[in-house]
């Protein structure tokens, strides 16, 4: 259980109904069963040092405490309340000065429930955000083909302080030439499968030959230029790339550097994998679209089997199948400002011969317009659940620091 720390903030002892401490500790208690966090209180130094600060406000006259001590916290400054002893009277009266100064503020106010479903939202997104920087994705090779999916390194260092390090398509394909790969159960698992165990070896060398780029330049994600790569190796990278994701290393296809930088973000905020897919198909009136791929993470579908890559017929791709459920659909720019996070219901997977090998029915709840309009570019994440509220958060969270 994470431990949250919280400040706590009343009014004059003297002013104030003796029974408060003992309340806020009930209060605190509650919440803390209902979120998940082991949520005491510390001293402003403590909390601060957080990556979301928390101010509990519990009671009336709590204004001039804070007012002394939020210059040692940063926004967003979040307010928890009580139903009770004018503690949402004092937060309304701090939110009314940090509007006065030009700073963002929200107060936690409701039921136990309902504060810990928003607190786990806000920590998510500032978790993430603290997640992410100085991360290093490395990029070997351009964009194959893509016009619009090579991010600025210098906009994205600005928006979120990782570094993309660009790296020769050639080094991979020398390390590929020593052979050689990890083994573990991903591997062994893969090699059980009934598809020809030669062209899994040819795979898994590629995954190997990843692995040593990745320690060697202390990367955190990869994208590769895959097509490129088929011309020197005669097999694909969509294997290596699979089991990479499954191993919670982000890892794009297509030298796609701003689809690897909407997948590590995904990663951070969500802690599990997702796929990188095109919209292949769409019906505006019913609202669905049909993704597909042959890079999907080997711990994502309920079941998979190993196939050819779509567009050569070569190498080994992955053909997942799901159950019906719910997912994310996300895609942002490099400078951050600019997202989707469209919430879905996965209808069906299919097999149809004219796609890539994993395809996705989703119906997305608000619609296709924003594919019609304006996407940012062709490649999108899915990830199992509804995350939109926190991506939402984490992407307002980068926007307004």
């Amino acid at each position: 259980m994470n431990e949250l720390k919280v400040y706590f903030l009343m009014g004059d002892a003297d002013c104030n109904d003796p029974n408060i401490p003992a309340y806020s500790d009930r209060f605190l208690q509650e919440l803390s069963d209902a979120s998940g966090f082991k949520i005491v209180c510390a001293p402003i130094e403590e909390v601060a040092d957080q990556v979301l600060p928390v101010f509990f406000i519990a009671s009336g006259g709590a204004e001039e405490g804070f007012k002394a001590a939020y210059l040692k916290a940063r926004q967003p400054y979040v307010l928890l309340t009580t139903p009770s002893y004018n503690s949402l009277a004092a937060a309304m009266e701090i939110m009314g000065f940090l509007d006065d100064q030009g700073l963002r503020g929200e107060i936690l106010h409701g039921t136990s429930s309902r504060i810990a479903e928003r607190l786990n939202v806000l920590y998510r997104a500032a978790w993430a955000i603290e997640h992410i920087k100085g991360m290093r994705l490395g990029a070997v090779g351009k964009p194959s083909g893509l016009i619009a999916s090579e991010a600025r390194a210098d906009v994205l260092h600005q928006a979120s302080g990782m570094v993309i390090v660009d790296l020769d398509l050639m080094e991979l394909i020398e390390e590929y030439k020593k052979g050689g790969y990890p083994e573990n159960e991903f591997t062994e698992q893969l090699k059980k499968s009934d598809f020809p165990a030669d062209e899994i070896e040819k795979a898994l060398h590629v995954y190997g030959a990843s692995k040593r780029m990745i320690e060697k330049y202390n990367l955190q994600a990869i994208t590769v230029r895959c097509f490129e790569l088929l011309k020197h190796i005669d097999t694909t990278g969509c294997l290596a790339l699979a089991i990479l994701n499954t191993e919670g290393i982000p890892a794009a296809c297509e030298g796609d550097t701003k689809s690897l930088i909407s997948m590590v973000i995904l990663s951070a905020i969500t802690g599990s994998t997702s796929f990188m897919a095109n919209p292949s198909c769409m019906d505006p009136d019913t609202g669905e679209i049909i993704f597909a791929h042959c890079t999907l993470p080997i711990d994502m579908p309920d079941s998979y089997t190993l196939t050819t890559h779509f567009e050569t017929g070569i190498g080994v791709a992955v053909a997942g199948d799901f159950q019906p459920g719910a997912m994310t659909v996300l895609k942002c720019n490099d400078s951050l400002t600019r997202w989707y996070a469209g919430a879905a219901e996965l209808i069906d997977s299919s097999h149809r011969q004219d796609l890539c090998r994993t395809q996705m029915r989703l119906k997305l709840k608000d619609g296709t317009g924003y594919f019609e309009h304006g996407p940012i570019g062709n490649h999108h994440m899915i990830c199992k659940g509804d995350w939109t509220a926190e991506i939402n958060e984490f992407f307002n969270m980068i926007k307004n620091n």
